[in-house]
């Protein structure tokens, strides 16, 4: 299987979910080799009761790109988060947000890659970095990787 292909099929990977077909439709996935950048419209539905963006849209921004830009140099294996650490910068109300991620390292460990995220005007909202491990199950088998 070609790069590109591998690609392709990471995006409609993360499309088939039915998380992302349901409470995150319309967020938009381009992956490349050691990055993946993610894309998400915010509006109120996302907010907390102090009308500013939850905790968990942040950490699932983070952890995709992150993971996604893991996944573009692993071509058997899903992998699973196996930790994440987050650093919230600004709170975010209604606006774009672009996700960014990036292999930094691999390892017997695991692959380490960092992630962050940008509102529309380039300001960091948030930052973090995880380690993500092979799982046992074969992106062959997966319902959406075609």
């Amino acid at each position: 299987m070609s790069d590109l292909s591998h690609y392709r099929k990471l995006e409609a990977l993360f499309q088939s979910a039915p998380l992302n077909q349901g409470i995150f439709k319309g967020s938009e996935l381009e992956v490349e080799f050691e990055k993946a950048t993610l894309r998400l419209a915010i509006g109120n539905q996302y907010f907390h009761a102090a009308e500013a963006m939850h905790g968990a849209i942040y950490f699932k921004l983070l952890d995709d790109s992150a993971y996604f830009a893991a996944a573009s140099i692993e071509k058997t294996y899903f992998l699973l988060t196996k930790s994440y650490t987050i650093h919230f910068r600004r709170p975010v109300m209604e606006d774009t947000l672009t996700a960014i991620g990036k292999v930094i390292e691999v390892s017997e460990r695991g692959i380490l890659a960092t992630s962050e995220i940008y509102n529309s005007a380039g300001k960091l909202v948030a930052n973090g970095e995880g380690i993500f491990v092979k799982g046992t199950k074969r992106l062959e088998e997966l319902k959406g990787f075609e």
